[in-house]
């Protein structure tokens, strides 16, 4: 039996934070179905990467990691029948999550007010970028705007250059996980006789209380965090990246003991006592004089030579691999990582699991994406009593979209 199994999910919206949102509590176990706008489904189905390079919506692999094992329903919410529909879906689940935009829900009769009285124990995610109130709640948002408001690209540059973006979904990740952590906590004040929540999550919260010690630095010594150059925006050093004979290597020596033995590994061991370096702060004030002697050091031996050197010594090296040098690391082999997904549509494909382990309880990986409305049939027969009349007349009217079967 999975942790969250019995558990009836509904999830409304576009974008990557409520995917995977609905992704870690699919993983747990929980019955998850996703509503999708019929004809153009979630857009994430629209960003690649695809199958064979051509755009098409059932053959992305953001879309197939984001909903494997989900069940997918296209509901037109903008019909007074979708919405009835979405309501009716609502009162027998225990968890909505959202992400159609602040207010919107409330727009189209889908909000927690309105679900609340269906089902008094529900526990509700709002997710949007700034929130659901605030003077800017309506602003637009990305994964790029987040990380700049959040001040987590601020530091990370070269000194006379401009912030730099590491890219990818990151701040929207970082916000899928935050609402699953929170959904876990309402779900277990729900367990315990409380009544259900409306949880409020911003992805930009989320993001700015994952940049680390920039603001409490700020705060206790009115430091900004400010481009020192690439790989040295943190406040100890050495903490960076330096080119290795045939790649690069990931470098951490901030303990006496760690400096010790990277100064002995690279054969310098002069450079330990010598005062400019002989402290964390010190090494961090002359990090660029520093480098001129690491950097020639560390060219002499490959990647995979320092990583196993270093780690030998209890000092953190890691080399810094591509995505086919994790899926051969014998670590991420035996913890199972990363695993082999098969799609109909793009093949086999490798993607994260889950980032954590339950001992009594296994997760689900994997599990095929659903086409656009796949189960829209299943669910309002199964779950809504409707009848194949009924359905077909909301298919006539534009209500629904009865997708393809698995395939």
């Amino acid at each position: 039996m999975r942790a969250l199994e019995g558990i009836k999910v509904l999830e409304f919206g576009d974008g990557v934070a409520v995917g995977y949102c609905g992704a870690l509590l699919a993983a747990c176990g929980a019955d998850v179905v996703k509503v999708e706008p019929p004809g153009t489904g979630d857009m994430v189905r629209h960003l690649p990467p695809f199958g064979d390079g051509a755009p098409a919506p059932e053959a992305s692999g953001l879309h197939a990691f984001l909903s494997a094992g989900k069940s997918s329903i296209a509901v037109d919410l903008k019909t007074e029948n979708g919405q009835d529909l979405a309501r009716r879906l609502a009162a027998g689940c225990d968890i909505v999550i959202e992400a159609l935009g602040p207010g919107t829900a409330e727009r189209v009769g889908i909000g927690y007010e309105r679900l609340k009285s269906g089902s008094p124990g529900l526990v509700m995610v709002a997710l949007s970028w700034f929130g659901n109130d605030g003077p800017r709640r309506d602003w637009s948002g990305s994964d790029a705007v987040a990380q700049a408001l959040a001040g987590f690209i601020y530091p990370i540059g070269q000194k006379d250059g401009p912030p730099i973006i590491p890219g990818g979904f990151a701040a929207q990740i970082t916000g899928g996980l935050t609402a699953f952590i929170a959904t876990m906590g309402a779900l277990i004040g729900g367990l315990s006789g409380d009544d259900g929540v409306l949880i409020d999550q911003s992805i930009l919260e989320a993001q700015t209380a994952y940049t680390e010690t920039a603001g409490v630095r700020h705060a206790y010594d009115g430091v900004h965090s400010i481009r020192k150059g690439i790989n040295k925006f943190t406040p100890t050093y050495p903490q960076t990246i330096y080119p290795a004979a045939d790649g690069w290597i990931g470098v951490t020596a901030l303990t006496p003991a760690q400096w010790f033995a990277c100064c002995e590994l690279v054969g310098a061991p002069e450079l330990f006592d010598d005062p400019r370096f002989n402290t964390s702060a010190a090494r961090n004030a002359q990090a660029d004089e520093l480098d001129t002697y690491l950097v020639p050091l560390f060219r002499q031996r490959t990647a995979l030579e320092w990583f196993h050197e270093g780690q030998a010594r209890r000092v953190p090296f890691a080399m810094v691999p591509t995505m086919a040098d994790l899926a051969d690391l014998d670590h991420f082999q035996a913890r199972e990582v990363l695993a082999t997904y098969e799609h109909p549509d793009l093949g086999a494909f490798t993607a994260a699991t889950i980032p954590w382990k339950l001992a009594a309880t296994p997760l689900r990986h994997g599990g095929l994406a659903p086409r656009l409305g796949q189960h829209t049939r299943e669910i309002l027969s199964d779950r809504l009593g409707l009848d194949s009349d009924k359905i077909a007349a909301l298919s006539s009217s534009g209500a629904i979209a009865l997708g393809g079967t698995a395939s």
